[in-house]
Parts: structure tokens; sequence; C-alpha cells
């Protein structure tokens, strides 16, 4: 099988065709060779397939609020071509049998590729040393969905000392999360809840920044202590990328993960969604949002944290509403639309959504458009201008916190190994995804 995608043009502007044998690019070129089937791009932009470290399908468990098969669709719908999904399912992934039991759930039935994280405990050191194909082990330093926390920083420097996988944290100290809500202040208002207007103002106040940055600094300390690496999840706030920088200038390896909500949704902004905004950790003020946006140089990762759950589930009190929110199909449009306004490079997004996350994961032959790489790509519409609607998404739960926003910047195409998945809106043919390590 051979496909010819013509006249697309790359992030550097060349209009070139791109020649595809079964599931790798053989060809990037003005060549017009005779193919099986042909795309006409008709300058539209083509990109590596996105990959996105960061999700929660709620397979197994939660299947009722996303599956593999709408989770996969939503990323495809996306321009997401590799998912990495985390472990705090129930029961969670924290062993190699966990690990073997989730992926039987997930064959033949994802439309993209994807990757598995072990979750770590205070006591299964053994079993993470021992995991096999996983992208990494998924420390919790504070509560979230799910029951994975580790408390003990003892812990994590015997994880990050004895295993070899890479290792990412969510980072909100548990300790802090705990003296914050015993504050008088923060109890009164959780006994008035239900009355309360401005839950993401109020939970960001429940857990504030504070919490995450000394989080962030003792797994610094350990990390220099080791001389290992560690993944920082969705940042929240300019202090922790301000410190990510100062241990990566020490000659320390540590990344940081920034998500769309926290660069594009504040306190403010999101204050009539209510639960729909409350997610860990919380959205921040408008100042530190914007200053979010000022330090992408210091970013090293977009990952959308797409963690749905049901209308019903988060229409519930403040203490009853699971934290999380949807965001698979609307990462990319966010930072195209944010190209549009000037504020970022094409190439700066190819860094952040496709080759930094093949790099730092080691996800070989993807991130990048080269011959013999396999073809995982989109084709976007830089100048397509369409509103989030919540009627039309894929994902299971049917709702985004970006609803009714108008971006400009769409996928209009996506291929997962060489055969398209998304076209004119639809999700087309089988599932095609494999595991990539």
């Amino acid at each position: 099988m051979t496909l010819l995608i013509k006249n697309a043009q790359l992030v550097s502007g060349q209009i070139v065709n791109i020649f595809i044998k079964e599931d790798l690019i053989y060809d990037i070129s003005q060549k017009t060779p005779i193919a099986d089937q042909i795309i006409e791009a008709d300058g539209n932009l083509a990109m590596p397939g996105i990959i996105d470290p960061h999700v929660h399908f709620r397979v197994p468990g939660a299947g009722y609020k996303e599956d593999w098969e709408t989770g996969s669709k939503a990323a495809a719908a996306g321009g997401i071509t590799t998912v990495l999904d985390m472990p705090n399912n129930q029961p969670p992934t924290i062993s190699q049998k966990d690990l073997e039991r989730k992926g039987q759930l997930i064959r033949d039935r994802s439309y993209v590729n994807y990757g598995l994280y072990i979750g770590a405990t205070e006591t299964n050191l053994e079993e993470l040393k021992s995991a096999q194909n996983i992208v990494g082990i998924k420390v919790y330093l504070g509560s979230t969905t799910g029951n994975l926390l580790v408390r003990d920083y003892n812990i994590v420097e015997k994880i990050l000392r004895e295993c070899d996988q890479l290792v990412a944290f969510h980072s909100e100290d548990e300790e802090c999360i705990l003296q914050n809500a015993k504050c008088p202040s923060n109890n009164a208002a959780g006994r008035q809840m239900s009355n309360v207007k401005d839950i993401p103002e109020l939970h960001s106040q429940m857990r504030p920044e504070e919490c995450a940055i000394e989080s962030t600094q003792k797994i610094i300390n350990i990390v220099k202590k080791t001389k290992k690496q560690a993944y920082i999840c969705h940042v929240s706030s300019q202090k922790e990328l301000e410190l990510i920088h100062q241990a990566k200038k020490s000659g320390q390896t540590i990344y940081a993960e920034a998500t769309p909500h926290h660069l594009f949704l504040n306190t403010e902004t999101a204050s009539k969604l209510n639960n729909f905004a409350k997610v860990n950790p919380p959205l921040r003020s408008e100042k530190t949002q914007r200053a979010m946006q000022s330090a992408l140089n210091l970013i090293d990762i977009i990952g959308t944290d797409h963690a749905p759950h049901t209308e019903e589930e988060k229409s519930r009190f403040y203490h009853q509403a699971p934290s999380g929110m949807p965001g698979l199909e609307t990462s990319l449009p966010l930072m195209l639309n944010f190209y549009y306004q000037g504020k970022i490079g094409l190439d700066k997004i190819v860094e952040l959504m496709c080759r930094n996350p093949a790099k730092i994961f080691n996800i070989k032959k993807r991130g990048d458009i080269e011959p013999g790489f396999f073809a995982d790509l989109t084709i976007v519409d830089l100048h397509l201008t369409k509103q989030v609607e919540n009627s039309k998404l894929y994902t299971k739960c049917k709702w985004s916190p970006f609803a009714g926003r108008r971006l400009r910047g769409w996928p209009i195409i996506t291929l997962v190994n060489g055969q398209v998945v998304f076209q004119k809106n639809k999700i087309i043919g089988s599932p095609m995804g494999r595991e990539v390590l």
C-alpha cells in the first residue's frame, strides 16, 4: 500500500509531496510518484502527529467516562497520533500483571498509538524496577483521582535511585494540602461550599501554588542527590518553571510539562464553569496564567492531562465533584490559535508537542517528518476558524471547558501508521493504534 500526500506545506514553508509506503515515510520531495492513494493537501500545513504524554482513558474501572475507542477517536480528531496513559485506574496499574491486563483491554480498540505508565506506591519498588514496556513511572505526591499516593520523600529517593525508567510526578505536596485544608478560613468556606460561586478561585486557595512549589523543590533536591532525571507534570506556576530552569542550569535533568488549561484558562475566566473548572493542580490567577504564557521557553512539553468526568459528576457540590477536565480535541487548536495571535512559532509548537515528547520518552521514529519515520501525520488548516461545540466532541463525556470559544487553526486529516483515521470531520477506518514500546 502506497500513499502520496501532495502539496503539503512543511513548518519551514517548503511545499512538498510526502510519499508513504505501508506505515513509513519513504520520500519527501517535489517528485510525484505513482501511488495507490493520493491525498491533496492544497498547501495546508503538514505536522508530525502530536504525542500527548498525559492522558487518562479510565480503563479499567471507569469506562463510562472514557474508553479506548472514544478516547482515541477524540485524540485523532485533535491531530494526536500517540497517547501515554496514566495508571490511576480502578484498580490502579501498579504491577506487571496489571500492565498486561490493561494492555489486553486496549488491544485492537485504539485508533492511535499508545504507551502505558506504571504507578508507584509506597510498597511496590520491586515491581517498578522490573516493569517492562512502560513509558515511565508515575508518582502522585498529592491526592487526586484514584488512590495512588506517595507521601514519603525517602521512598521517592529510593524510586529515583533504583529505577532506570523516567519518573513523572504529580507535584503537589500532600502535607501542605492537608495543612491548608485545616486552615479555619478554608474550613468555613467548606461548610458553605454549596453556595460558593467562584469554585476555581476557591479550589486554588485550597491547593495553593505554594504546595506545588514546595513539592517541586523537594523533587529537585532529590534529583540533585541521586543524579537521576525527573518529569514534572502539569506545572501550574511561573515559580515552578523558574526552579526547574535553575536546576537545569546546574546540570540536573528535569523536564517541565504544561497543560493547555493552565495556559489558556484562569480563575477569573473560568469562574462561571464552577466544578467543570476543578482540576489538580488548580487553575491559577490571570497574573500567573500570563506569566506561564510568557515562560514558554522554560516549558519542555505540552500535555493535555485529559481527565474526563461526566456532567452529572461535575454538577455535584464542590467536595463531591471530581477534579479533571477533557482536552484532547482542543489542545492543538488552542496552540495554533496562539500562533495566529503571534505568541508562538509553528516550529516551537512542533518542538513542544511532537519532537520533545518523542525524545524525552524515547519513542522511536516518531515526532518528526523524516524518511524512515512512521507516517504519523496531521494536516492542519491554519485558516479554518471554528467554535468549540460540545455536541461535536468525540470524547465520551461530551463537554469542554473551552466550549463556545472560536479558535483559528484546526487539524483536518490525521494519519496513524500510514492510515487515514480522521478526515472531513469524521473518524474513518478501523483501530490501527500500536503500543509504541
